[in-house]
């Protein structure tokens, strides 16, 4: 069935790294001194800017979408889901070293904003995880079914 609890939260795990391309981790004014940076020529930082970003935001999506559709096998559907918890992980890892890099080149005169955009990635490695424990529910949940019959 697609309409469960856990096709929920795996939907909002996409939503949640889909929505770091929306919503940027920093932010600079346009004419502050920090836009001299690499990655915030264009003012913001977000996924586009570090190609490790971009592949795991990308590869988190995938398969928390794929997730969604293995319904009929939850063991699978489980450790897909276990995946996007630990590409969640390895995606909060990347950003800090990313982050503390560019906050790190920054000059003494420029400014930088901390966006709402930097909860995503714990949002959507809460979601996977949330996912998973609601597959290994379900799961208990047949085969304590089972052993009925």
């Amino acid at each position: 069935m697609i309409q469960r609890i856990q096709s929920i939260f795996l939907l909002l795990a996409a939503g949640a790294l889909g929505g770091q391309f929306a919503f940027p981790y920093l932010q600079t004014p346009a004419d502050d001194p920090a836009r001299s940076l690499a990655s915030l020529s264009d003012g913001v930082l977000n996924p586009l800017d570090n190609p490790g970003l971009l592949g795991l935001t990308g590869l988190g999506v995938l398969i928390s979408l794929a997730a969604i559709f293995l319904f009929k096998n939850r063991s699978l559907q489980m450790r897909l889901a276990l995946v996007g918890a630990g590409i969640g992980i390895m995606l909060l890892v990347l950003l800090g070293i990313t982050v503390k890099n560019t906050l790190g080149e920054v000059p003494e005169n420029g400014t930088i904003n901390i966006t709402f955009g930097m909860s995503f990635p714990i949002l959507a490695l809460l979601f996977n995880w949330l996912a998973a424990r609601a597959i290994r529910k379900d799961e208990a949940l047949v085969r304590s079914m089972d052993r009925l019959r």
